[in-house]
């Protein structure tokens, strides 16, 4: 059977022998793979960590089993590190959540280590330890970094609900850091699940374009269990996303179903459909007069079908206008969708209001634009067991 672990909470300073162990720790966590980080470097935590410790708001959290320190966290104020507010104001033009975290910088936590020892992991220490650094806090927005190579970290952090605001390239390295917020108090909700059927449950958030799915994928509803073939959120698949619908709706993404590749997709996901939502962008309707047919040309006539005088034909009279959309400033509209495909286009409040002004331009006489809601994608939230 093994030990229990116990967990101790330092404000504003440590003892020296906790620090003495908490930066062997930290050299052995992150000088293996994927850090490979320099030992020398890491060891000037010793030098460092108290320091940070000492900020507003410092806390470090230390997970021992039989008297040996085997994981810590350390956080303190955003407002009183500037390499952490460097970094937001990297993403303050393309988040809002780091707009305002810039903003009130006190009302941000920035958890600035978090490592666990190599033979303890898999024990939920790292989960403990976080849940223990951020409990009863006053911040209202938790922020964490996290290497982008250290893709096994990133997706546990996502599983416990954080989301990513973007990537920053760290000084003098061609290493990027990924950056990952969350509500605190939410967090620590989470982080302090007492069912333990749902620890073992992690929830994935994945895109799915209309066309996609429309093609060849059979319909989609709430509970049912599916396999989806999933695509990271990589940079191409980044940029397109933020350009579509913008940067903190792409940041709640961990993929994206893709069935048309030639290659094997990277991941199978298999699990129970959690929650469905449609995400509609604002649009502009545009109606412009038709161009006049060239001298000499005629329109294409309509051919009656069936017996004489039943009023059948084929083809149909054009318009004298024609329409297209333009994507106009907004934010994305994000709503339940009970089934994918939807069985019908008026089963949303939102789809039914765009299509009778939709309706309503088509009246018009004259050249007119009205905005509508206009289907982008699909959000799937995907439940996972990951026994």
């Amino acid at each position: 059977m093994m030990s229990p672990v116990g967990y101790t909470s330092f404000t504003g300073s440590a003892p020296d022998d906790v620090w003495g162990e908490v930066t062997q720790l930290f050299v052995a966590a992150f000088t293996a793979e994927p850090y490979n980080e320099d030992a020398i470097d890491l060891a000037t935590i010793r030098q460092w960590g108290p320091e940070h410790l000492g900020h507003r708001g410092g806390r470090l959290v230390i997970a021992t089993v039989d008297g040996r320190i085997v994981g810590f966290a350390l956080a303190h104020g955003l407002d009183a590190d500037p390499a952490w507010l460097g970094i937001l104001a990297q993403l303050a033009d393309s988040s809002s959540t780091a707009a305002a975290a810039l903003a009130h910088p006190v009302e941000a936590v920035v958890v600035h280590e978090l490592a666990v020892a190599e033979d303890q992991r898999g024990r939920g220490i790292a989960r403990g330890c976080l849940a223990a650094v951020l409990q009863d806090r006053s911040e209202t927005q938790t922020v964490i970094g996290v290497y982008e190579r250290a893709t096994e970290a990133a997706a546990m952090y996502r599983s416990w609900g954080l989301s990513e605001l973007g990537r920053v390239p760290m000084p003098g390295d061609a290493i990027a850091l990924r950056v990952l917020t969350a509500p605190t108090t939410e967090l620590v909700s989470r982080l302090r699940t007492t069912n333990p059927e749902s620890a073992r449950m992690t929830r994935r958030m994945l895109w799915l374009s209309p066309w996609e799915w429309d093609c060849c994928g059979g319909p989609l509803e709430p509970g049912q269990r599916v396999t989806l073939s999933v695509w990271p959120v990589d940079d191409g698949q980044r940029t397109w996303l933020t350009e579509a619908i913008g940067a903190d709706l792409t940041a709640r993404i961990d993929g994206v179903e893709m069935h048309h590749e030639e290659d094997a997709a990277p991941e199978r996901l298999t699990g129970r459909l959690a929650k469905l939502s449609r995400v509609s962008m604002p649009s502009r309707l545009v109606r412009t007069k038709r161009p006049l047919l060239p001298q000499g040309a005629a329109r294409a006539a309509l051919r009656p079908v069936g017996p004489p005088g039943s009023g059948v034909f084929i083809g149909s009279r054009p318009s004298e206008y024609v329409t297209h959309h333009e994507p106009v400033p907004g934010l994305p509209v994000v709503s339940l969708a009970p089934r994918i495909p939807p069985e019908s286009e008026f089963e949303n409040a939102d789809v039914r209001a765009a299509a009778q002004a939709a309706v309503e331009v088509r009246e018009l006489d004259t050249a007119t634009s009205e905005v509508e809601l206009r289907l982008v994608g699909y959000l799937v939230e995907l439940e996972l067991d990951v026994d």
